[in-house]
């Protein structure tokens, strides 16, 4: 209860400081200076981050207590997990890496779900695809199999050893290695992860080929009958 408080009290001064520094990024108060650019950019970077860590705990303290809120409707996962993409594509190419985005083209990714929870999947997927890869790529697959819709997103990143696997979607576990990449990382996203898949009759789970050789990232959904 008091974790749901206090992030929901954090919540209304950091909308405020994202949204003035997006806006004065913007020029909407006239021109900024280039150093003071840089400056500001930082502070809204660093908003971001932080309602992203916001999101989780609310997320985390909504399952807990069981209060996690569903709207089922019909879900064009195709045009959903592009949007995704298309939003975090720029921290990818801000980092150097490759992307790219594959779906095979026959028939509909139609499945009945709650397209903001999905979407929070989706992004979160990507987003650690984009801390865990210091260079190389990151792709994004769809396909249509059995009644099921499968997403696969794999990088060359940093990897993982085969029996860190099994903990990733715990909550608070993070690999080994992990903050010698990503200082900022809570072990709280994929847990979130986790729940959101299986409250949608899905399934998650990560694979690796080892240390530095990267990881994939599938997610399995049914499709709409």
């Amino acid at each position: 209860e008091f974790v749901s408080m206090a992030t929901h009290q954090l919540r209304s001064p950091l909308t405020a400081i994202k949204g003035y520094s997006s806006m004065i990024l913007e020029n909407s108060f006239g021109p900024v200076e280039e150093k003071a650019r840089g400056a500001v950019d930082i502070i809204f970077q660093s908003s971001q981050k932080l309602v992203k860590v916001i999101e989780d705990f609310l997320n985390i303290t909504r399952i807990e207590l069981g209060t996690m809120k569903y709207d089922q409707s019909e879900v064009d996962f195709k045009a959903l997990v592009e949007s995704v993409a298309k939003e975090l594509r720029i921290n990818v190419e801000k980092k150097g890496l490759q992307f790219s985005f594959e779906a095979d083209t026959a028939g509909e990714y139609k499945l009945i779900g709650d397209s903001g929870k999905l979407a929070q999947v989706v992004g979160n997927l990507i987003d650690n695809a984009i801390k865990y890869t210091p260079e190389g790529w990151i792709k994004v697959g769809l396909s249509r199999e059995g009644g099921k819709i499968r997403l696969v997103i794999s990088d060359s990143g940093v990897g993982m050893q085969a029996e860190v696997i099994p903990k990733l979607f715990q909550k608070f576990i993070r690999a080994d290695d992990a903050g010698k990449v990503n200082i900022t990382g809570t072990g709280l996203g994929l847990y979130v992860v986790k729940q959101i898949v299986e409250a949608h009759q899905g399934q998650v789970w990560a694979e690796s080929d080892g240390v530095g050789k990267g990881s994939r990232f599938i997610v399995e959904l049914e499709e709409k009958k």
